[in-house]
Parts: C-alpha cells; structure tokens; sequence
C-alpha cells in the first residue's frame, strides 16, 4: 500500500494524455496492465488525517470519530485546543490491526495513526511519521575567543550572542536542549590540491574532545540526533550565510520532530541504509522568506528521496506480508503552486507568466514521483501486489474566510464562548456552548445560525461561500456524524474558498491569499500577518477537505501486480481500498469496513 497524499486523479488522467507522465511510466504500466478506476470519491470531509484512517479502516468519519482534520469532542472544555486527526484515537479496526489478528506481518513506514500511543496503533515493524515539536530556527553566530586542540585539528568555539552559553533550542512542552558550534580548519581536495577550508562543527554536548554530532560544509545537509527525556528528535541543519573573514555564520535548523522506530534494531537497519529522517519543507519560513524557494525545493527533494529509500529498504526486509509507504510530496507542491483560477492574487504576477511557471512545477514532481513508484515496483520481490492511492485532491483557492470572525459580526458570539468554528480545509464544524445558550433557545439559535451560513455572500463576486451547511440528521446522510466529536452544524465552501479558525477581529471576513509577500505588502499589518503565519490547508494556494463530489477534490485508485486483474474500473469509493486489500491478502477485512473490494 503506498498513499500519494494529496493526488487528484484528472492531474493524472491529464498529465498521461498530454505526455507530462511517460508511456513507460508507473500510471502508465498499470492503465496497460493493471487496474485503476475513473474515479475515487474520498469522504466527505477530505482531508488527511480523516481520509487516511477511513481507508485503512473501511469506515466513515461517522463510525471511526475522526470528522476532521481538527475537531471538538463533548467531554472537553470549552477552552481546550481542539483535537487533531492525526493523533487522537479512533473507533474502528484497521487493515494494519486485521492482518496482524489474522497472523499477517505488517510493516509501517509512516501514516497517519501509526505511532507509540496505544498497542493498537502499532505494527510488527514501524517508523512513526515525526511529530513536529517546535518550529525552526535561524541563528546568527559569531567566532568566539575560546579555541581548542583536539587530535591536532583546530576549533574556534561560534556564539550565539555575547555570552559562551549553550544555545538553546526547543522540543516542545517546555523541554530545550542544548547545542554548541566551533569552527574547525580543515583542507579540501580541488583538482588534486589541497586548499584550506572549514566547517561547521556541531555537538550535542559541550566536550568537543570526544566527538560531535555533524560537520556542516556550505552544500550539505547534516541531521543532528537528539536524545532527550528518553525520546529521540531528529533536526536538519544547514548553512545558509557565512563570512570566514568577518568570523560570522548563519545556522538553518529545521523544525524538531520526534522520531520513534518499533523494534529498536528494525530502525537502526532503516536509519543505516536510508539515514536519518530529514525534515519536511518548511512552509512558513518559505512563506517569510527567511528559506529561499531553491532551498525549499531541497527540502522537498530529500523527503521525497528518504520515503521512496525507506520503501524500498523496507521490502527488503524478510517475512512480511503487507507494506505500508507514504509520501507527501505532491501535497505539499500543490498547496504552494497550484494556480490556475484567474481570482487567485497570484494570477497576473511575473508579467502573466506565473501559472505556466508552476505548472510546470507541479508537472516536475509528477514525473519525478512517477519514476520513483517505477522503481519501487521493479524493485518489489515477485508476486508483489500493489495498491496506490491518494487522500483527496486539491482545490484551488482564492480567499480565506476567517470564520470565527463572520460568526461574532453575525451576532454568534465567538468572544464570549457561545459558538465556536474548528475548520479543516474549506469544511469546519461548529459547535454551540451548551453553558452559554439554554436548550430552550437551542433549536432558534441553531437555525438562525444556519440560516446566516446558507445566505452568506462573498461581497465581490455576490456568489454564495458555502456549498453546504448540514445539521446533524444531514450530517447522517454524509457519514460525518458523530454524536461525541461532530459539531451542531458542519460546513463546506465552494471551490475556491478556504477556512481559517484564527479569530482576529482587525481584519476583514475575506481575505484574498496568498504565499507571495510582495502581493499582499500594502495590506493591513493584521492582514499581513495573518497570511505570513498561514498554514498550508488554510491560507495555501490550493487546499482540501471538500465534499466526495467536487471534482476536483477526488482522488485516484491504481492497482497492479500479484493477483491484481488487469481492469479499468468505474468510480470506487476510498472505503472501499481497505476491503480490497483484506481479498488480496486473502483475510477478513477490519470489523467495521465496508465489505465490498473494488475487484
């Protein structure tokens, strides 16, 4: 099984007509020799988190709790976060749980509910997919007066300030670590001479006499290994400025994330053939422009490189049954560079010429995601079957509507706790205070609400904002309920409309969106700074969590190899990749799936 997060399946159909895809290419080879459907229907709220256990789970939202990729539940106060997709529990078996129960070897190589919180969440080999702690970090740093001889090589301790302290970085929950930076003289081979050279030496403690963590040169990502309070976090680090002469030098150092492998010696074997886990692209420095475009593009290409490296490592590995692998990158390229609605604020940038420029983009990491999936497939031991697919897909997007906003100038108050919007994309669910409004105004408040939803116009264009707003009968009818976690109504936009939960008052209910700084730097300073901190499903340029019909929205099914039959298929539902997988296998599927494989 390998997820294609973000793939919608007219981007393939399209790029294989016009021949962006090769004819011997991996979509190409099954469409010849395998099986792929018109169509797949993700679920009603299509987004990652809920997406993703709903295939492996054969499920709707409704049956497994997860009704997006953030939501409430009832048992929580009023004020707590809301709950994410991506770690809570859900109440359903997997196909990962199925195999195991029916004696199946399963490997996990990421995915969204495969981690350490629950026995259940395992498998018999995994890596979790990281959990970012904290954010990244730039410093500046500065040659020192301390220096050291170690094995006659040279180092010059580097300071982040004035003082000689550790410089501090965060692990989340309060946790910091310490790191500290020298300089190191070396020499370097250039065309068979020796020409003096340096690096940046970075350690974890503060005795450079008994080794370091990475040596930085000014082309090369290192990963830092970090042990702290019993668990491991991974950090990429990188040299963005220097100055040899001036003694100054600018230290990129991606986001923490938490790392966690099951058994201990299979990570050890993946981390020896595929190295350490690099990080993903950071998308709100790119956004301030702290990491240039090219750099971000890095960024891209190593996660790309480890998911593909950690496949097929992992098919290597003896006695398994069923194989799990993931990649995000086409997600991740098209929430930056989809651009092809004439209202997007980008449209007319770069002289006119910028939708062909990322067009052709996105068209690069098909191909190249393409050749990747060719190479794990002729990589695979013999009689291997496979089962691509993808999540959702991705709608363009020209505004975001901050929706908390919209309610409290409705007279729905956000600010004094009476209701409160939790989006995922362009759907969100709201939910009504129970302590705030009484049962017996509950039914007026609650169709005044959804009768200010069903009405409510973009001002600009006069159209309608939402597609859908659904009580919780027609929430039933979608497979979003859930009487615990779902919200008194659910919502979701029209295409090219985007929620954000952010309640800042300052600024308009719509905002145009946008990545590019220069295109929104004569704003408001609120507005400014609420599209500088946007996330990538709210304020990208294409986002998701749309209803199963938007076109646009839909997703792809591709199978090929073992007992796969060579077939085009009419439009699947992705409920149903769970069942087809369990007949591949030839096990029962999860107790709760939809029992109806695709073929």
């Amino acid at each position: 099984m390998i997820s294609l997060d973000g793939t919608p399946d007219y981007l393939i159909d399209r790029f294989l007509k016009n021949g962006v895809l090769p004819a011997n290419g991996a979509f190409a080879r099954i469409r010849k020799t395998g099986a792929y459907a018109k169509t797949m229907y993700a679920i009603n709220v299509a987004s990652t988190g809920p997406s993703h256990i709903s295939i492996f789970t054969g499920a709707s939202p409704g049956t497994t709790g997860l009704v997006g990729n953030s939501f409430r539940t009832k048992a929580q106060q009023w004020n707590e976060p809301a709950y994410t997709a991506f770690r809570k529990p859900y109440a359903a078996e997997s196909i990962f749980q199925a195999a195991k129960r029916q004696g199946k070897k399963v490997i996990a190589l990421g995915g969204v509910g495969i981690d350490y919180s629950d026995s259940s969440r395992m498998t018999d080999r995994m890596l979790m997919y990281p959990s970012i702690v904290s954010a990244s970090t730039i410093f500046n740093l500065t040659a020192g007066t301390e220096q050291y001889i170690v094995d006659d090589q040279h180092y010059v301790r580097l300071n982040n300030g004035s003082t000689g302290a550790a410089t501090e970085i965060q692990l989340g929950g309060g946790k910091k670590a310490g790191l500290w930076f020298y300089l190191k003289d070396t020499l370097e081979d250039e065309a068979n001479m020796l020409k003096p050279s340096y690096k940046i030496i970075i350690d974890t403690d503060s005795l450079i006499n008994n080794g370091y963590a990475v040596s930085l040169s000014e082309t090369t990502w290192e990963v830092i290994r970090i042990l702290h309070a019993g668990k491991v976090y991974n950090i990429s680090s990188c040299l963005f400025e220097s100055s040899i002469e001036k003694g100054r030098f600018q230290i990129y150092l991606s986001p923490p994330a938490e790392v966690y492998g099951y058994p201990q010696d299979f990570m050890e074997r993946m981390q020896q053939s595929c190295g350490l886990w690099p990080g993903e692209p950071d998308n709100l420095k790119a956004t301030s422009g702290v990491v240039p475009e090219e750099v971000w593009f890095e960024q891209v290409d190593r996660l790309a490189t480890y998911s593909k490296n950690l496949i097929l490592q992992g098919m290597k590995e003896e006695n398994w049954d069923l194989l799990f692998g993931y990649f995000s990158t086409l997600d991740d390229i098209q929430h930056r560079y989809t651009l092809t609605d004439k209202r997007q604020l980008d449209y007319t940038a770069e002289q006119g010429l910028r939708p062909l420029r990322y067009q052709q983009i996105i068209e690069k990491w098909f191909r190249i995601i393409d050749g990747y999936l060719l190479e794990i497939m002729n990589a695979a031991p013999a009689g291997t079957s496979f089962v691509l697919f993808s999540d959702h897909g991705m709608i363009p997007t020209h505004s975001v509507l901050l929706l908390n906003n919209l309610l409290e100038q409705s007279g729905y108050s956000f600010s004094k706790n009476e209701v409160k919007a939790v989006p995922s994309g362009n759907s969100a669910h709201i939910y009504i205070n129970p302590e705030k409004i009484a049962p017996e105004n509950y039914s007026v408040y609650l169709a005044g609400l959804k009768k200010m939803l069903e009405h409510f116009r973009d001002e600009k264009s006069g159209e309608l904002v939402f597609e859908l707003v659904a009580d919780s009968n027609s929430q039933k009818k979608l497979g979003l309920f859930h009487a615990g976690h779902s919200g008194d109504l659910f919502v979701s936009c029209r295409k090219g409309y985007s929620l954000s939960g952010r309640f800042i008052p300052a600024i308009p209910n719509l905002v145009s969106n946008s990545f590019d700084r220069e295109l929104f730097k004569d704003q408001e300073e609120e507005v400014r700074t609420f599209l500088l901190n946007g996330t990538m499903n709210e304020t990208g340029r294409a986002v998701h969590g749309c209803l199963a019909k938007v076109r646009k929205g839909q997703s792809v099914f591709y199978a090929w190899g073992g007992a796969v039959p060579a077939k085009k298929l009419k439009a699947v539902h992705s409920v149903q990749i769970a069942a087809t997988v369990s007949k591949l296998l030839k096990i029962h599927p999860p107790a709760q799936a939809l029992n109806k494989p695709v073929f």
